[in-house]
């Protein structure tokens, strides 16, 4: 057959999706550290650990979701119509889409609903605010903590005090972002609709939204730590756990993992390598079990309940059950 003269054309290729590729480097991490311990020996620590410290435990993560749902509502919807059942289920929907799924999907989804009354660039630089918060504080103890309980080896106290300084700028950055008006108007300036995210709140709100980021994160360490030191029986001082678990949390935002595995357990290998590492891996089991699986299961049920009753007040269908029930 003649040729036209023209070159074929090559196949398309598709691209190597790197980015996802990295995402699973956490679940490869994960299969390479079980592979070279015990698992069953893991797994006893596991067994015998006191059922009812497991469930004090998960209510604690129940009482931090709460918190923070409302914290989520003072932040949002101050000075609008939206009812605080319609802000509990954008969180809670929110908080497990963000569990399940590597990288921070969790906030895009906050981010799209916040789209819904204002820009793109506002809508994220409110769940930016409220995730500075929750950053800010587990560096502050990550920070505190290697500083006074020196919880990672031949590290100087001096880094300690380095890491709490920039916790505590992180955190005053966060309440200015959605609490000075001087701050949203400069930064109006270089970030058109920078402002609109700006609601006029008063000396309480702001009290409110700080108490509460304080109140849900003080929740979800004292969950950790009694599944540490009561239903496993570790001897660990609050402090040193707690320098630990902030982190793991820190080194858990990099979206290389999925539900924390893989990077939660080469963290506790590594700042709480002076204990036995079947108990420590069985710590994070527990951990993953009370804090993504019961958490984000919880969350999910609460978020569509929230949003299935809310969106039937808003159509008329929950006046026609009332009537129909009487």
């Amino acid at each position: 057959m003649a040729s036209s003269g023209q070159p074929e054309k090559e196949p398309n290729k598709r691209p190597i999706p790197w980015f996802g590729l990295l995402r699973l480097t956490g679940i490869i991490l994960f299969i390479l550290i079980i592979s070279r311990v015990d698992i069953q020996a893991i797994w006893v620590e596991i067994v015998k650990s006191d059922i009812w410290f497991i469930t004090l435990a998960l209510l604690l993560q129940l009482f931090m979701l709460v918190t923070k749902g409302i914290r989520w509502h003072l932040l949002n919807a101050i000075g609008t119509s939206v009812r605080l059942g319609y802000s509990f289920g954008e969180f809670f929907e929110s908080y497990a889409i963000g569990v399940i799924t590597p990288g921070r999907f969790g906030e895009l989804l906050k981010a799209g609903y916040q789209n819904q009354r204002v820009n793109k660039i506002a809508s994220m630089i409110k769940v930016g605010a409220e995730r500075s918060l929750d950053f800010s504080l587990f560096i502050l103890i990550s920070g505190l903590a290697l500083y006074f309980a020196e919880f990672i080896p031949n590290v100087s106290p001096v880094v300690g005090v380095v890491i709490t300084f920039i916790g505590i700028l992180i955190l005053l950055l966060g309440i200015a972002l959605f609490s000075s008006k001087k701050v949203n108007r400069f930064l109006d300036r270089f970030i058109p609709g920078f402002s609109e995210t700006y609601i006029r709140r008063n000396t309480m709100n702001i009290i409110g939204i700080i108490f509460l980021s304080l109140l849900g994160n003080i929740f979800y360490f004292i969950s950790c730590y009694i599944v540490a030191a009561y239903a496993l029986e570790l001897e660990i001082t609050l402090a040193m756990l707690c320098g630990g678990i902030a982190t793991a949390g820190l080194v858990n935002l990099i979206p290389i993992t999925v539900m924390g595995l893989g990077t939660r357990e080469m963290t506790f290998l590594y700042v709480f390598r002076t204990f036995p590492e079947n108990i420590i891996l069985a710590f994070s089991g527990l951990i993953f079990i009370v804090a993504q699986v019961g958490g984000g299961i919880v969350s999910l049920l609460l978020g569509q309940i929230f949003l299935h009753v809310q969106f039937s007040k808003e159509s008329g269908l929950w006046i026609k059950w009332r009537k129909k029930n009487g």
